[in-house]
């Protein structure tokens, strides 16, 4: 069987920027790990997570535990084993394993053995040292173990002289791989991360920092015969892509987690955006929140409505955006199909998505046929308004992984060449959706534009675009370098 392993290392999570090393975006990386985290539980599904070491900069901060506590609650999220492993900037291992799990030496899963080395001494030159007890270690690893076997820990076992960090024993380690049929040893600490090395049929993995750009980690594979297959995934997008993320929320969406505009620019710039839509509720700016979840502004609609919070919203959108800010909304539409919008708002929009999140045929007792022909209806409405662009299309029939009633599939050629004929975008959202391949490849032969949208509602959703490209490099290879199939 093959063994699947991601390995995440050096986040160097700190409160603020990091003046001395720029490029170490350690105040991001809260958010860079969560995003991770949600990426290997959807897509990844690996058999198991290595994170070796330097999770946050400086351990001897004030707030040195409370960030490592913030990093281990994250990684609680995981839904696979994952082992933690200290690095020197680390809190010291007695004090790191009070706050995260302290890993077996011996984690087996299936046929590979992954052998834990969480308390070598640091070295001069920020190095290490194997002492005689864990070198044991690596030999007791064998003892009674057919399958393969892994080592983990946070510096490099390399060939002397082959990069700036290194065990200072490391002939010794790598002699003891040779001997005891090591498949892989697997570390951090050097941010460059090199690619692997083959070295006596030992794949030697340092992982690349994940708190620098593009913010990678990697996976891997372990057969059956011990060969390791490697990849380099990234958090975030190439910026030559120029996409843009037309679906961010605001803190005035009343199921808003954690979201602010200024944060969610810095994001939207760090991972390689060209720009960040600002795309809030309309319904949620003009209805409070109990009358919202009434459903009040899909059967009585706008007229009469007296709160006016959507005043606040343009106002914050003014202090706070950034030039890579384009201002929108996500507009709702009640029963009879007329947008929950008034004039002055709309002209003050730089970009308007559509959206139905209420059909009132989905109730008890409906026909088929009537769910089909209200979604039609207020499709249409929709388009004929002149919205930009209808976001999660047929998310309506498909809600957080739960079918209401069966997908239209055959309405999908026809709402494509409706989009084609309002001249409006279709957009690709996987927030709580699963996207149609089918209905999206319509769209591109019928010639409509699309929309990348990450619809976030808490930050480390921003331009988390990895399923959206994968859709569009199953539909049309090739297709998301042609910068004229997007709005």
């Amino acid at each position: 069987m093959t063994i699947r392993a991601a390995v995440l290392s050096d986040l160097h999570y700190a409160a603020s920027p990091n003046p001395a090393i720029p490029k170490r975006r350690g105040e991001l990386s809260a958010v860079l790990l969560l995003r991770a985290v949600h990426r290997l539980n959807r897509y990844h599904k690996p058999d198991i997570v290595l994170v070796t070491g330097d999770l946050i900069n400086d351990p001897d901060t004030p707030d040195a535990v409370k960030l490592s506590e913030e990093l281990r609650d994250i990684l609680a999220l995981l839904k696979m084993p994952y082992l933690v492993i200290p690095g020197n900037h680390d809190l010291p291992p007695d004090d790191f394993y009070r706050i995260f799990p302290r890993p077996e030496r011996f984690t087996d899963i299936g046929n590979v053995r992954f052998v834990s080395f969480c308390d070598d001494p640091e070295t001069p030159g920020y190095n290490a040292v194997r002492p005689p007890e864990n070198l044991a270690v690596m030999r007791e690893a064998r003892t009674g173990w057919q399958g393969r076997l892994v080592s983990v820990q946070h510096v490099p076992v390399m060939p002397p002289q082959s990069i700036p960090y290194n065990y200072d024993n490391a002939d010794t380690l790598l002699r003891i791989f040779h001997e005891c049929g090591y498949s892989a040893s697997v570390s951090g600490h050097f941010h460059d991360g090199p690619a692997p090395l083959v070295h006596e049929h030992t794949t030697l993995v340092t992982a690349a920092a994940m708190c620098e750009t593009p913010f990678p980690y990697d996976l891997l594979e372990i057969d059956d015969s011990g060969k390791v297959f490697f990849k380099r995934e990234t958090l975030a997008l190439n910026p030559a892509l120029k996409l843009k993320d037309r679906h961010i929320h605001t803190p005035f969406a009343y199921c808003n987690e954690n979201m602010s505009i200024p944060m969610a620019s810095a994001l939207a710039e760090a991972l390689g955006l060209a720009e960040a839509v600002i795309s809030e509720h309309s319904a949620h700016l003009y209805f409070d929140q109990s009358s919202y979840r009434a459903q009040e502004y899909y059967y009585k609609g706008l007229p009469g409505q007296t709160l006016r919070r959507v005043d606040d919203y343009f106002a914050m959108y003014d202090e706070l955006a950034r030039p890579n800010n384009v201002l929108s909304m996500e507009i709702d539409f009640d029963q009879w199909g007329n947008p929950l919008i008034n004039r002055a708002a709309w002209d003050r929009l730089q970009f308007r998505n559509g959206a139905i999140h209420i059909l009132g045929a989905i109730r008890p007792g409906a026909t088929y046929e009537q769910v089909r022909d209200n979604f039609m209806f207020q499709a249409e409405s929709i388009l004929k308004s002149g919205v930009d662009a209808l976001v999660h299309p047929f998310r309506i029939f498909w809600f957080n992984g739960v079918e209401r009633v069966p997908k239209p599939e055959e309405l999908y050629q026809t709402l494509a060449r409706m989009l084609k004929q309002y001249g409006v975008a279709a957009e690709i959202n996987y927030h709580i959706n699963e996207p149609e391949p089918e209905f999206f490849r319509a769209c591109l032969e019928n010639g409509v534009k699309l929309t990348l949208g990450s619809d976030s509602h808490n930050l480390y959703e921003v331009g988390e675009f990895y399923p959206h490209l994968k859709l569009l490099e199953e539909i049309a290879p090739g297709a998301v370098n042609d910068p004229d199939i997007f709005a």
